[in-house]
């Protein structure tokens, strides 16, 4: 179990991962929308169950030149998909459908899958060595803010910095991001209005320093948060943009943002206010995030990939 953190600590994390799992979406998309980007982490992770539940799996199709074959792909219904991101099924159904005539997707009578052959193309390896970078950036990060001091000693050798466990990282990082699915619906709305919620919140704040955080104030009261003036406004046709997404679709689910007291306009734009950010849906989800970290960083840590991040940093040191 993770050591109990400070509240600045626990905020910093949670910007930061929020960032983070936004980057994680768009990279997950093949270039189209956040939606469709989860949809095909979702489906990519449920064909590769048994592998994620594998150790000796995980290793064996751990490296970018090592992808599973089609047939270790289990796949996965429509139904399961609309349930496990709490997307209507006729919006999933279309989605899916979409995928499927991009030649992204396939499917069979049990349901569909990603193949391999997407899988291994140009574009993808681009984007995988990307969400690795992500990862290992993010945990620098998170390190720097004292937040991983109590993960506990790996128990494997530091894998070969040649060969890196690309797909390793990623299928964990992917595990991570499908857990704030559930989370981002309950505490913030359905799950386009939560993406966009927290696409809001990270153009408010994406230019705060790490050190950043606000006052240690178990309480949670709004005056320990980063004050709103230091929060930046963001447009509605930014904000679609950033997530690939309709404007109208975009102003409306906004609009009910605003109705629902959880963003407030201003002559400059949107912003998510400290206010709100210190209700207690908003802090419990910082809160089960630094569990979620801890669980994703530990995990990794057990098949040496923090090993190997640290040596880089001492490298580093000892050139600098």
């Amino acid at each position: 179990m993770a050591r109990e953190a400070s509240t600045t600590s626990i905020r910093v994390a949670a910007r930061l991962a929020n960032g983070f799992a936004l980057d994680l979406v768009k990279l997950g998309g093949f270039g189209r929308d956040v939606i469709d980007g989860l949809l095909m982490v979702a489906i990519s992770q449920a064909n590769i169950a048994q592998i994620t539940r594998n150790p000796e799996l995980q290793l064996t199709y751990a490296t970018l030149d090592q992808p599973p074959p089609d047939e270790l792909r289990r796949p996965v219904s429509i139904s399961a998909l609309a349930n496990s991101l709490r997307i209507p099924f006729e919006t999933t159904r279309r989605r899916v459908t979409s995928l499927i005539d991009a030649g992204i997707v396939r499917t069979g009578q049990r349901g569909v899958i990603i193949p391999t052959a997407p899988l291994t193309s140009p574009f993808y390896r681009m984007g995988v060595e990307a969400n690795y970078n992500l990862v290992r950036n993010l945990y620098l990060r998170l390190r720097g803010i004292g937040l991983f001091e109590d993960l506990p000693r790996p128990i494997r050798a530091p894998f070969d910095p040649e060969h890196p466990p690309v797909r390793l990282v990623i299928r964990h990082s992917s595990d991570y991001l499908l857990r704030l699915a559930e989370p981002v619906t309950l505490y913030m709305g359905d799950l386009v209005t939560g993406l966009l919620l927290m696409d809001m919140i990270q153009a408010n704040t994406e230019h705060l320093a790490d050190s950043e955080g606000g006052a240690d104030d178990p309480a949670w009261s709004p005056e320990g948060f980063v004050p709103d003036s230091q929060r930046r406004p963001v447009r509605a046709t930014t904000l679609a943009e950033r997530l690939g997404i309709a404007p109208e679709t975009v102003r409306r689910h906004i609009q009910r943002l605003v109705e629902s007291d959880r963003c407030e306009r201003n002559e400059d734009g949107y912003v998510v206010p400290a206010r709100v950010l210190a209700r207690k849906p908003f802090v419990q989800f910082m809160v089960d995030n630094q569990s979620h970290l801890h669980r994703l960083y530990a995990a990794l840590g057990d098949f040496g990939v923090l090993t190997e991040w640290e040596r880089e940093i001492l490298a580093l040191r000892g050139a600098a």
